[in-house]
């Protein structure tokens, strides 16, 4: 693994971890339901795409993209 996958590697988790953060404590939600929600999101797929360069923003940039998301109620849907 290169130093640029690495650096990679943590610049995503590092924001998912704020949003998460975030989340938990902004919709009164648990840990689980919060990653489950957030890595069905089409936020999460752009953050995990180098091309799109979503994981060079700040995570309240990030967290505003899922929130945008959340709001307009295209959150794909979760089967249980």
């Amino acid at each position: 693994m290169t130093q640029t996958d690495n650096n990679f590697d943590f610049l995503v988790e590092y924001i998912t971890a704020k949003v998460v953060e975030w989340m938990m404590k902004d919709l009164g939600i648990g840990l689980e339901e919060a990653l489950v929600r957030f890595h069905n999101t089409e936020t999460f797929e752009k953050l995990c795409d180098r091309k799109t360069a979503l994981y060079i923003e700040s995570p309240a940039y990030v967290y505003d993209t899922f929130m945008d998301e959340f709001r307009r109620g295209t959150l794909r849907n979760l089967a249980e």
